[in-house]
């Protein structure tokens, strides 16, 4: 899944129209059937995203939702920590969905496209080559890390990751030392707080003053795509690959919630699986 939303980014043949205005979405009321709607398109931005757990570039480690609404807006930001090789950093990797986002176009100068995606970097590329030996390992009398401006130890002892189920990697790996993405994922398991988004983050692309309603650190989720494929070098498609949003409970309930602003009724029933132990492609090409 994560691979072909890849190949058909680079190959340019996402669906690119020039996105609408948020604010010519905004309507007085919205619906349940309103967002899941909005959830299950892609043409809102130049690039969109939907939530994915097994990128190739990203290997995960924490996750959550937030959510957001009042009578005439509504909004869900996913967020995920982990190691980013596409950057060569620690970082959190965010999503924007809903009928008011805002700062969603590219920063680069004279570049119009714009994105739903966002991120915000947690261990700087220098800071990891300062503890490197080997490619993207830990050399072993490296004892601390800089993450954000919080300075946390490294631990060096395999056995806790395994207690963890977190597997350091074996192949190119001679001297058995702990990798970037399980030092990571360790250390956003036992320091949570440091790898989440702070509210400024979340809001990013949110007006202000959009009430927040609940965080959902557990949820279950199914992979998702919709993109338009190109048949002829001027015919396109639609083609969906995955579970539709709709078709399951979670993002019906969520949509539910977003309609009623009732958190209570976050009542899920299928097992949780948004932990990256679930989706063992998650940085692998």
């Amino acid at each position: 899944m994560a691979y072909l939303k890849l190949i058909l980014l680079l190959a340019g043949i996402i669906g690119c129209k020039p996105a609408q205005n948020n604010k010519d979405k905004m309507h007085r009321t919205f619906t349940q059937r309103d967002i899941l709607d909005y959830l299950e398109r892609y043409d809102q931005e130049t690039y969109h995203f939907f939530i994915d757990f097994e990128h190739p570039y990203f290997f995960t480690a924490g996750s959550r939702l937030t959510l957001y609404a009042d009578a005439s807006r509504w909004a869900i930001v996913f967020e995920k920590s982990g190691y980013s090789t596409g950057n060569s950093c620690g970082e959190i990797e965010f999503d924007y969905f809903g009928n008011c986002l805002k700062n969603l176009t590219s920063q680069i100068p004279g570049d119009t496209t714009t994105s739903n995606m966002g991120h915000v970097i947690l261990i700087d590329n220098k800071d990891l080559e300062q503890i490197e030996d080997g490619f993207e390992l830990v050399a072993r009398e490296k004892r601390n890390i800089k993450v954000r401006d919080t300075l946390l130890t490294i631990e060096q002892d395999q056995s806790r990751y395994l207690a963890r189920g977190i597997n350091p990697k074996h192949y190119n790996n001679p001297n058995k030392l702990i990798d970037f993405p399980s030092l990571i994922r360790y250390l956003d398991e036992e320091n949570p707080t440091v790898f989440r988004a702070t509210d400024k983050e979340l809001r990013t692309c949110l007006p202000d003053d959009l009430p927040q309603l609940m965080q959902i650190d557990r949820w279950h989720h199914e992979s998702y795509s919709h993109f338009k494929w190109m048949t002829s070098p001027t015919a396109f498609e639609d083609r969906t690959v995955g579970i539709k949003p709709s078709s399951y409970e979670t993002y019906v309930m969520i949509a539910d919630i977003l309609v009623s602003r009732d958190t209570t009724k976050w009542k899920p029933t299928l097992k949780p699986n948004n932990d990256w132990r679930n989706w063992p492609n998650a940085g692998h090409m």
